[in-house]
């Protein structure tokens, strides 16, 4: 699905008209009816204020092959996946700890 298109299908999901998330986004509702049409070449700071107004993390809008369904706007919208990438990085670290424990005992 183009992305345009992924635009247009989370501001319906999420109930708003045009102008309402073109307010958000601080930009006229023109501006924000190009994004629905053609987006192309779209400047990540636009996509980034999109995400913020709709309130779902920018790698969400992104993943073009995940379908914009009530059940995956709710899960990915509770997904913050700065912090799973901090999570996974300490668990990570904890594994090599428990990992250079247990070789160090079988030897």
């Amino acid at each position: 699905m183009p992305l345009h298109e992924r635009i247009k299908q989370i501001r319906e999901y999420r109930g708003l008209k045009q102008l309402a998330v073109a307010n958000q986004m601080n930009i006229t509702q023109q501006a924000y009816s190009w994004l629905e049409t053609k987006s192309g070449n779209i400047k990540m700071e636009t996509l980034q204020r999109f995400c913020n107004a709709m309130k779902i993390d920018l790698p969400f809008l992104m993943a073009t092959e995940i379908p914009v369904t009530p059940e995956n706007m709710e899960m990915f919208e509770k997904l913050n996946y700065s912090n799973v990438i901090e999570e996974y990085k300490k668990l990570k670290l904890k594994m090599q700890g428990y990992e250079d424990i247990v070789l160090k005992r079988a030897v």
